[in-house]
């Protein structure tokens, strides 16, 4: 590679390129002179400075600030992009001019390397990706005109060493350098008018990635809610892009415990790829395997043009023989199809046939398809003779990854004035605060959020770093003395309501919960704003209805210690559900049942 950026720019300044010259290029290649790509990637580090500059005073950044920095350190990590670039101008003809083809090569390998490494143009806001457009390839040729005119090493490895061993007719060699110091630079004006022809392809790659397929209407709350603020997981992305390129097809399953992040991770890879998605959400009552069928099945339907009416028939979904006649059929249609699963565990399994897959997911699949799943670390019914892959994100080969994204977010949250008010107060650096809160994490993402949001909002002013909840579920403990749920005598109200919404399949209203209580609506609502952070909060069907926002806090309530420290009866709350509110909740056809 070396050896055509010395060919190119020798070209530019000699006018063309002879035997001579791409000896002495490949020689000098050979010597392992790094003073080149060094230029380059000073060039590079420089214009990404300078967008970065130009976003700051765009309308975006005050919304978007976090993820600009963030794709643009990918950017700046990615310096191979630009070497590639200079490569694809290899070869310039008379006075350092490019031909039509050798230009359509230039743009062929940088969009070939964009279309390879662009998960951080699917990421990035309207600004970042316009601004880069514009200012990326002509600043980058800009600078790196700089580096070989002013810095008198790469100056010297482009020209001097290759007039000294080649040039033995030159008498006056300062005479000789200044005019090719001048020819440098028409050459590399030539270049940067030739770049102008990648904005079309540029805008092709764009169009592309805004018409990826949207996600599933049902998830899109969903997802937008699980990928605000999200952060880091690269080396997950990483090991998924492995497998769907180096297997022919299969299951690559993530597991990982409660908090750690595992729904967000999969919606933001649904962003990303805008792959098919069904996700188990156990507080909206979306864990059957019909709805699963269902919905997977009419996205195939309607993505790939299958030749089938919906809704489907209730036959479509009694097993899945109809699922894997699909992927069949749509595989035949694409190179490759991916479906993201979220929550296996969370999957009601008494809505199937005993001893089938969970989900009844196919033992085999036809060359092309992928299925990205999550779950818990536990046993569920899955026999499969596809490929498959575990990737267990607890693993202590994966803690140092996890434990720098955990690092990472803290970083970036403190910059909030909020957390810099309470560091100030408890008279404690940054670097400590993200040290403590890191550890106390056990890489939990759901434990930094809740914890975060808490400083922010004021409720840990009386607490000091070293008091800090340490894990998830002694945050949760911490909470619920702060609700007051185990004085006495014990909030009998508060612990039937809390309790209520955890044993429902399906979201309820305030003035449900107040006749079941009965309390005054107004008292029930207050409860539920207590409990905000808990709860998933929706407006449907007219009304406001809640319920509980993740399983780990319906697992902290029906632990065996805090039943008892709560002094309730879990069987007169489900005996309470069935006399009272069975109808109201399930209808009557399920009481039938």
């Amino acid at each position: 590679m070396l050896a055509d950026v010395l060919m190119l720019v020798a070209g530019a300044g000699l006018g063309e390129i002879t035997g001579e010259v791409r000896q002495w290029a490949q020689k000098k290649a050979g010597e392992g002179n790094h003073d080149i790509e060094t230029a380059l990637l000073k060039a590079h580090q420089r214009i990404l400075k300078d967008i970065c500059s130009y976003c700051q005073d765009a309308p975006g950044w005050n919304s978007n600030q976090h993820i600009i920095l963030a794709r643009i350190g990918q950017i700046k990590d990615d310096g191979q992009q630009i070497l590639i670039l200079v490569e694809g101008g290899q070869s310039p003809g008379i006075e350092g001019s490019l031909q039509p083809h050798q230009q359509r090569a230039i743009a062929s390998q940088l969009m070939q390397r964009l279309e390879q490494e662009h998960h951080w143009l699917r990421e990035a806001p309207p600004v970042l990706i316009n601004t880069f457009r514009n200012l990326y390839l002509p600043g980058l040729v800009h600078y790196f005109r700089l580096e070989i005119k002013y810095n008198s090493v790469v100056f010297n490895t482009l020209t001097h060493d290759l007039l000294s061993r080649i040039g033995g007719r030159v008498v006056n060699i300062d005479e000789e350098l200044q005019q090719i110091r001048v020819r440098i630079d028409e050459g590399v004006d030539t270049f940067i008018e030739s770049c102008q022809g990648l904005d079309r392809r540029f805008d092709q790659l764009l169009d592309t990635l805004k018409s990826t397929p949207p996600i599933p209407a049902d998830f899109a709350a969903f997802i937008e809610d699980k990928t605000q603020e999200f952060w880091g997981r690269e080396f997950v992305f990483k090991d998924i892009d492995t497998f769907v390129q180096t297997q022919a097809k299969g299951y690559f399953i993530i597991e990982a415990d409660p908090g750690v992040g595992k729904s967000a991770l999969l919606a933001r890879y649904v962003q990303q790829t805008g792959c098919l998605a069904y996700f188990n959400i156990l507080s909206e009552n979306r864990t059957s395997t019909d709805d699963f069928l269902k919905s997977i099945c009419a996205q195939l339907i309607e993505r790939y043009g299958l030749a089938y009416d919906l809704p489907l028939h209730p036959d479509n979904t009694r097993n899945g023989n109809f699922l894997s006649k699909l992927l069949t059929e749509a595989a035949a249609k694409t190179d490759r199809l991916v479906i993201a699963v979220d929550a296996l565990d969370e999957v009601n399994l008494t809505s199937q046939n005993p001893g089938s897959n969970v989900l009844y997911l196919p033992a085999t699949l036809p060359n092309g398809v992928y299925f990205i799943l999550t779950k818990r670390p536990e046993s569920l019914p899955f026999v499969v003779s596809a490929p498959q892959q575990e990737f267990d994100m607890m693993s202590d080969e994966y803690y140092p990854a996890n434990l720098e994204d955990i690092r990472g977010f803290i970083r970036y949250r403190s910059q909030r004035e909020p957390i810099q008010r309470w560091l100030t107060a408890q008279g404690v650096t940054e670097a400590k605060f993200t040290q403590v809160l890191a550890e106390n994490s056990e890489t939990n993402f759901m434990y930094l959020k809740y914890v975060l949001d808490d400083i922010e909002q004021g409720k840990y002013a009386d607490l000091n770093l070293e008091n800090l909840p340490k894990g998830l579920e002694q945050y949760y403990e911490q909470h619920w003395y702060r609700m007051g749920m185990v004085t006495k005598p014990l909030p009998r109200t508060k612990l039937k309501i809390i309790y209520l919404l955890s044993k429902t399949r399906k979201p309820v209203s305030c003035d449900l919960l107040a006749d079941f209580a009965e309390e005054d609506p107004l008292t029930v609502q207050e409860l539920l704003d207590d409990w905000e952070q808990f709860l998933r909060h929706r407006f449907v069907n007219g009304e406001d209805v809640y319920s509980i926002y993740h399983k780990s806090f319906q697992d902290f309530l029906f632990n065996l210690k805090t039943v008892q420290k709560a002094g309730i009866s879990l069987r007169d709350i489900e005996q309470a559900i069935v006399d009272n509110l069975w109808e109201d909740l399930y209808g009557e056809d399920e009481e039938e049942n």
